[in-house]
């Protein structure tokens, strides 16, 4: 299946942006400290939550209890969720990026390098240090409960990644005509073998 690229002329996009992204957390402080202490994120809103109808209804549980903090990053921002009914359960110690569902969250930063940096010797883990990827300068890191942060230099606009797309739109349809012409030349020898039989 074909997809064009972009939106066509005068058609509204009804989603304005992302607002938040949510992580659930085993110890509130624990990740506060690594959020607002280390990666230096600005604390919002911190607000109990006990068995809100309305909020068991939105996320499909029951009598959910907790607190919920939001984080600004400029214009951005992190809910960090700490239930404390219903437990959820950790991470598996093996997930990784390609396992499916919200696997990170990417944080831009000013320096990259610094950012890793701070959060390797504040005794957090990396995947690695960063590396330059073209389009960002970037590193993963981990939360206090394993969860995966992407920090990043973003050296990105929308024609940069316009062309890129266009590039590898471009390459699948080379491949793909490769491939059916393959198929093609593969059937007719197919044939010409069951008629020389």
């Amino acid at each position: 299946m074909k997809r064009s690229f972009g939106y066509p002329e005068g058609v509204f996009m009804g989603v304005k942006k992302v607002n938040h992204s949510g992580i659930s957390v085993s110890d509130m402080e624990k990740s506060l400290e690594f959020y607002c202490g280390v990666l230096g994120l600005e604390l919002v809103m911190d607000f109990d939550v006990d068995r809100h109808a309305g909020l068991d209804e939105v996320v499909g549980m029951t009598n959910a209890v907790g607190r919920v903090v939001m984080l600004a990053a400029g214009d951005s921002l992190v809910e960090l969720w700490c239930y404390s009914h219903p437990l959820g359960r950790a991470l598996p110690i093996d997930y990784s990026p390609s396992d499916k569902g919200v696997t990170h969250i990417a944080l831009e930063v000013d320096d990259v390098d610094k950012m890793y940096m701070r959060v390797v010797n504040a005794g957090f883990r990396a995947k690695s240090a960063p590396l330059d990827l073209g389009i960002h300068k970037t590193c993963y890191v981990h939360g206090p409960d394993d969860e995966i942060i992407e920090l990043l230099e973003d050296r990105s606009d929308r024609e940069m990644m316009a062309r890129i797309t266009r590039r590898t739109l471009a390459a699948r349809d080379a491949r793909e005509s490769s491939s059916s012409a393959r198929n093609i030349s593969d059937q007719s020898e197919l044939k010409r073998e069951q008629v020389i039989k």
